[in-house]
């Protein structure tokens, strides 16, 4: 693993979305790690940091509050991004330092690039 790889995590309840955009943010060359349960985030390393929590919409909100406290005890500098798949149902105690999305692809791969940077292409990517 590259240590200096840029490292995401993908919380929510949701299988097949966890590892759908696991999928893709590993083909732009981040490290995705997907977790449902609060209790993961323990398993995860501390070292090296996470740079970004990604909450899915698929969470309560005490349950996204409970992980972004979580997340910034294990890794002070990680930013938090929340999704939501409707802005009217936006979780407003989060707003504080948490970036909010629309639930869509090409949104989320943008709005992580402007948060933790561009991590390069996919080792699996090839250019002929």
């Amino acid at each position: 693993m590259n240590t200096s790889q840029i490292s995401i995590v993908l919380f929510g309840h949701d299988a097949r979305r966890l590892e759908s955009r696991k999928w893709a943010l590993n083909d732009l060359g981040y490290r995705v790690l997907t977790v449902m349960h609060l209790a993961d985030l323990d398993r995860i390393p501390i070292s090296p940091a996470i740079d970004l929590l990604v909450l899915c919409y698929t969470l309560s909100a005490k349950e996204s509050a409970q992980a972004l406290a979580h997340a910034a005890a294990r890794w002070p500098a990680i930013k938090k991004l929340a999704l939501v798949s409707d802005p009217a149902k936006r979780p407003s105690r989060l707003l504080g330092q948490v970036r909010l999305t629309l639930d869509g692809p090409a949104r989320l791969l943008t709005t992580v690039s402007e948060l933790v940077g561009y991590a390069g292409s996919s080792p699996c990517s090839h250019t002929y």
